[in-house]
């Protein structure tokens, strides 16, 4: 293989690792969002049914 393959070799290994990376990270970060706004609507809902409304 010559010079110029092992350039290409590198920008697609280098940037692929790092879009990947970067892709991982947005989908982690939208699934802990999810799962933190469930929590908090539960909260929220369970405080609501166990105060009485106010007369």
């Amino acid at each position: 293989m010559d010079s110029t393959s092992f350039g290409w070799i590198e920008l697609v290994l280098f940037y692929g690792i790092a879009v990947g990376f970067g892709v991982w990270q947005w989908l982690k970060m939208d699934r802990m969002l999810k799962k933190t706004r469930a929590e908090k609507a539960a909260k929220e809902a369970a405080e609501t049914d166990r105060d009485p409304p106010a007369p």
